[in-house]
């Protein structure tokens, strides 16, 4: 298949390992791309809905003038839940 004169040595070993991470590279390419396929799940790194749907609420009620807001969504463990 390799022919001395065509490519040294060394070149037609290193074809097994570039092929291998190539083929990690596209495989965790993938990964990644099916877990951020859909930000609605509810994962950790998803939008968090409910803080959004929150702020809105009290800017809406806030330009409405009303005196009682609701709080806003306080983060847990750094980080704010859906």
């Amino acid at each position: 298949m390799f022919n001395q004169n065509d490519l040294p040595e060394v070149w037609a070993w290193t074809t097994v390992p570039v092929a291998v991470l190539l083929s990690w590279v596209f495989y965790f390419w993938d990964l990644v791309q099916e877990y951020s396929e859909n930000p609605f799940e509810g994962l950790i790194n998803d939008i968090p809905m409910d803080a959004l749907s929150r702020t809105i609420e009290r800017d809406l009620r806030d330009m409405l003038q009303e005196t009682e807001l609701p709080p806003g969504l306080a983060p847990i463990d750094g980080r704010v839940l859906m």
